[in-house]
């Protein structure tokens, strides 16, 4: 399963926090072809999980990560993480669980 590190979560939190987005709120991954590429996926703020979602806790700051099916698949031995850039914004990034 994805995991999300602290880091990760921290971001998507305040992210979710300075939208306004309600307590199921949080992070959604979707795959955007079918090939096992991390370029291939579009990020976004969800206001509620999809029904069919798997819903991924950061156990820290608590933020969530709704991943479909196909998505969670393709990810399920990868971590998200987040690098801080110049601006101060936020920049996700997926890399292989070691």
């Amino acid at each position: 399963m994805l995991r999300v590190t602290s880091e990760a979560g921290l971001a998507i939190k305040t992210l979710t926090d300075r939208n306004q987005a309600p307590a199921d709120g949080g992070l959604r991954i979707e795959t955007l072809s079918e090939e096992h590429d991390t370029s291939r996926f579009t990020v976004s703020l969800a206001v509620a999980p999809d029904e069919q979602d798997l819903v991924v806790r950061e156990e820290t700051t608590g933020a969530r990560v709704m991943l479909d099916s196909l998505t969670a698949e393709y990810l399920a031995d990868f971590v998200l993480d987040v690098d801080d850039t110049v601006e101060g914004t936020a920049q996700f990034r997926l890399k292989p669980d070691s």
